[in-house]
């Protein structure tokens, strides 16, 4: 009895298991290819068509969210007032930080207390203390001093209260926007209609020397796990979400780089402050609200609207953010668990979130699952061991390839540069992670569903370092 139930059970295993990783690697191959088809496109008419960029702009509110960031921020905000943009302002958040953030602010800029200016309690966050301006280059600069709120949202929703301009920029304290990044996103803005976000292409800073908020070099480095996460960006980005921007299911704007219409968020109840991902609850909170109102909405990723961000350089580090990037998507699937399989959502409810949940939430249960499989079948002399490794294998260099194309497709976007060894040495990293660093993040993936509850409740920020620049 026992020996015909572990025969189902390998049967029925096995044969679920295949399809459900051939299905991942069709949606992968068509997802990258229909990327690259349509990143190549959008260059080439580039090039043929001399657009006139000084017709492309739209006031937009910079937000930056600083929690003991007194090492970086100000080469954060100089960065921000290289931008060739027209008509923006720059709102620095001081959340409760313990360290010298608003001091280095004030020492750097000539800030003025603004004790008339009104706050509308618009979206919730924790009360508002202090607010000063500056100018800077014709820039105006707003430090917001403001109680604690634990976590980036509750800094986010402080100054979307007091932002005045229709569009807000919500970016990270260590990163630097490109230059161009914000001409680029209100390009997309004003080419569609109903624009409520726009998701910029965010890409790994560690190893890029810049000059003016633009990368002079952006070669592959010599950490591993930075290397890496080149790829796995370059894969993230470039790939899927292009795909996604043609049938308007990106689920995520990402936390690093979004741009939002500010009456949508507001509207939609802003940045939720309990959430540990709340750059995807948002994203999923404004697809629920204009599909629930049955509104048109659209949102945008824009490639070629680039921000850089520092990575994770340990494995400790890398452990961190992957685990609470996990626990806000466990989160968020069971805050808006009503959306999946329902209709009335479109092929977000249809598509995309049973997608996330199948590939993304529980993919770790399911490649546990599948090596369990492997297991039993070599136990009870049930399983083929040739045909196992050749699928395996096979499977293992689709995705080798894969990564390895999205990151030459590399060369069709702008401040691009590689050589000939970065692609050599990208298929030795792609290799690497398939057989070490993937497994090892599917268990970090699997035990943040018991460890989830614990990382309420405080900010985590990775250590900082400045960006290297050519003046």
């Amino acid at each position: 009895m026992a020996e015909k139930w572990i025969q189902n059970w390998l049967i029925f295993g096995n044969i679920f298991f295949f399809f459900y990783l051939m299905i991942y690697a069709t949606y992968i191959l068509v997802a990258n290819l229909i990327g690259s088809i349509s990143l190549y496109r959008s260059r080439k008419l580039e090039q043929l068509h001399n657009e006139l960029n000084d017709s492309y702009y739209y006031p937009m509110s910079i937000i930056v969210p600083a929690y003991n960031e007194g090492s970086i921020i100000i080469q954060t905000i100089e960065n921000l007032l290289k931008l060739d943009y027209k008509l923006y302002e720059i709102l620095v958040v001081d959340d409760g930080s313990t360290d010298d953030t608003r001091q280095v602010l004030m020492d750097r800029y000539d800030f003025k207390r603004d004790s008339e200016r009104p706050i509308r309690y618009q979206v919730p966050c924790k009360p508002i203390h202090e607010i000063w301006v500056a100018r800077e280059k014709g820039i105006a600069i707003t430090l917001i001093c403001k109680e604690n709120g634990k976590c980036k949202a509750d800094a986010s929703n402080a100054a979307i209260n007091l932002a005045a301009y229709p569009y807000i920029v919500c970016m990270d304290a260590d990163e630097v926007l490109q230059k161009d990044a914000l001409m680029y996103a209100a390009r997309a803005i004003m080419s569609k209609g109903e624009v409520v976000a726009v998701g910029g292409n965010v890409k790994i800073s560690n190893s890029v020397t810049f000059r003016d908020a633009t990368p002079a070099s952006a070669r592959l480095g010599e950490n591993f796990l930075v290397d890496m996460q080149v790829l796995e960006y370059s894969r993230a980005f470039v790939g899927s979400r292009i795909f996604h921007n043609i049938i308007n299911t990106n689920l995520i704007i990402s936390g690093g780089f979004g741009i939002f219409l500010k009456s949508a968020v507001i509207r939609a109840g802003g940045y939720d402050t309990t959430s540990m991902g709340e750059d995807m609850e948002l994203t999923m909170k404004l697809h629920q609200y204009y599909r629930s109102h049955k509104l048109p909405y659209h949102m945008e990723y824009v490639p070629d609207s680039v921000c850089w961000t520092q990575a994770p350089e340990s494995i400790g580090d890398l452990r961190v953010q992957r685990r609470r990037w996990h626990c806000g998507l466990i989160q968020n699937m069971w805050k808006y668990r009503r959306m999946a399989f329902n209709p009335r959502y479109g092929l977000i409810g249809l598509f995309m979130i049973p997608f996330m949940i199948f590939f993304e939430l529980f993919a770790s249960f399911f490649i546990l699952i599948g090596w369990f499989n492997i297991l039993l079948s070599l136990l009870t002399h049930q399983i083929n061991l040739p045909y196992v490794l050749y699928v395996m294998a096979a499977y293992m260099l689709l995705g080798i390839v894969m990564t390895v194309t999205v990151f030459i497709d590399k060369m069709n976007m702008k401040n691009d540069y590689f050589s000939g060894l970065d692609v050599i040495k990208a298929f030795g990293i792609a290799f690497l992670d398939s057989v070490i660093i993937r497994p090892w993040l599917f268990i970090v993936e699997f035990l943040s569903f018991f460890q989830y509850k614990r990382l309420k409740g405080r900010w985590i920020s990775p250590k900082r370092v400045q960006v290297k620049e050519i003046q």
